[in-house]
């Protein structure tokens, strides 16, 4: 693959190289009317007002900076107060660590201290204070392996040093985890370790899930709790970027298991639901002084501290963040994951488990392998340096990239199958942008069923003749079948299902070709 300058993309991660094309296409494209220009639905893009208190927080931050110069320029240099910004706490300055623990303290129901709350540059400058932290801990367990859900967030898989290790929730009712699929994944990565010795030594759990954008059940959680006391060597990772997102009430582990506080790290994020993703806020709770040690040298090698008034900002926003605001943002996002969720039903692109709903977050899965065996875009061809057919979600984002300009993120960057055909779609938009999203897909997918029936009936058609010819009865079952399918509106919907009864018949035509051929044989 390459990038937009035509340079080998094989190091750039995979998300942000398919951002990049869309950005360089809506440079390229943005001379076209509204209703053609490119809309991302593929990246964690947050659109609900950002926080007035953080925006306050800033305000107050830099006026005192600027009043203090002033009145230096007035006093001719007599002021005593420190107006120069200077390196700070490397953990954070103590007043938003202290200001954070007492929140985070009331949040999670447990006691939580200044010296537990670790300030990184943003969610992703914690999973690397984390990950590093890891790599130099266990430097002599080359591949250890930290257990996950899968689907993960992609910058999971971001650490070399580490292997990814899966929690198949995807075989779950609702894909959502339970006890017992944490538990076999255990076992299942402690006997792969005898052979390769690539020890498990955390479990990572993104709670809510992002990309399922569902949460633990309470329940669920006493019970994964109960079989994390039988592995003490493990340590339990909450990512925890999507908490104020919630549609519903977050369980609080450190209340549920109070005696594995010590194993615990969380991380938070202002990035989205505080919708100051540019401003990089983040922090890490640590409750192993020695752990903490450890992620405060990493933390200070990659970025000494995270800025100042960040510090600040995040810490006095979480403050003043109350139950209005947290059902203002759930209602604000719940109302357009709705949306998508009812039009990908419509369209008959919903995920295949019913029990699946979204409880959190701006993101909905959808099943679009029916989009497989579209011909590949030419403009395609820059990225992927292959034309063909569309055979992987990786290449069908690509071609709804340069087809429809529409960029959603195939799961496959996640850590599912590429020949899935699911899809993540952010739905975080304007009403109006998602309405032209949701268009453009249905659009895609109606022509799609159209040809795939199209082709479906010129094979069946074409075995008819000879069908007649080896077994009349058979034949006119066929036929009976091929009439009952016909007819309806050409809607999505109808045609999945008429794809559906047409792929069965075909089958039944194939199978039987084969039972007369073997008959003949014999």
């Amino acid at each position: 693959m390459l990038t937009p300058d035509g340079h080998c993309a094989n190091k750039i991660e995979k998300v942000m190289l398919l951002a990049l094309w869309a950005n360089t296409l809506k440079d390229e494209t943005q001379d076209l009317p509204a209703a053609k220009k490119l809309i991302f639905a593929g990246l964690g893009k947050p659109t609900y007002p950002i926080n007035s208190h953080t925006i306050a927080s800033y305000l107050s931050y830099w006026q005192r900076l600027d009043d203090l110069t002033k009145k230096w320029r007035i006093e001719s240099q007599q002021v005593e107060e420190d107006i120069a910004i200077d390196y700070g706490d490397p953990r954070g300055d103590y007043a938003p660590r202290k200001l954070m623990a007492d929140i985070m303290a009331q949040w999670y129901e447990a006691e939580i201290k200044a010296e537990n709350i670790l300030f990184t540059v943003g969610g992703i400058g914690a999973l690397r204070v984390l990950f590093e932290t890891f790599n130099t801990h266990y430097e002599d367990v080359p591949g250890y392996r930290i257990i996950t859900p899968f689907p993960y967030y992609s910058a999971y898989s971001n650490n070399p040093s580490h292997c990814l290790h899966p929690i198949h929730v995807m075989d779950e009712p609702g894909y959502k985890l339970t006890a017992q699929a944490v538990e076999e994944s255990i076992k299942e990565a402690y006997t792969l370790a005898e052979m390769d010795h690539g020890w498990p030594k955390a479990l990572l759990i993104c709670n809510p899930s992002n990309p399922l954008g569902n949460i633990i059940d309470e329940g669920e959680l006493i019970k994964i709790a109960e079989v994390l006391r039988q592995y003490p060597d493990l340590y339990i990772i909450f990512d925890e970027a999507y908490t104020e997102m919630s549609f519903l009430e977050m369980p609080s582990f450190l209340k549920i298991a109070p005696d594995l506080k010590e194993r615990v790290v969380i991380l938070r994020s202002a990035t989205k639901a505080l919708s100051a993703a540019g401003e990089r806020m983040a922090i890490l709770l640590v409750f192993e002084s020695s752990l903490m040690n450890e992620m405060l040298n990493k933390n200070i090698s990659y970025f000494i501290h995270a800025p100042r008034s960040a510090q600040a900002a995040y810490a006095e926003t979480m403050a003043n963040f109350g139950v209005e605001e947290k059902k203002s943002i759930a209602a604000f996002y719940k109302k357009k994951v709705e949306y998508v969720v009812e039009r990908l039903k419509n369209m008959g692109a919903a995920m295949p488990d019913p029990l699946y709903h979204v409880e959190a977050t701006f993101y909905v899965l959808a099943d679009f392998s029916d989009m497989f065996g579209l011909s590949l875009p030419k403009d395609a061809a820059r990225v992927l340096q292959k034309t063909g057919r569309v055979s992987t979600d990786e290449e069908l984002a690509y071609y709804l990239l340069f087809q429809d300009n529409v960029m959603i993120t195939p799961l496959s960057y996640f850590g599912l199958s590429k020949h899935d055909g699911f899809m993540r779609i952010t739905c975080s938009g304007r009403e109006h942008e998602l309405h032209e999203l949701m268009d453009r897909l249905e659009n895609r997918l109606l022509a799609s069923r159209k040809n795939k029936k199209i082709t479906l009936l010129e094979k069946i058609n074409q075995s008819l003749t000879e069908l007649k010819k080896l077994d009349s009865h058979m034949y006119d079952l066929i036929c009976q079948k091929l009439k009952k399918a016909e007819g309806g509106q050409d809607t999505c919907l109808h045609l999945k299902s008429q794809n559906q009864t047409l792929t069965k018949i075909h089958d039944t035509i194939i199978d039987f070709f084969e039972l007369m051929q073997q008959d003949n044989l014999q």
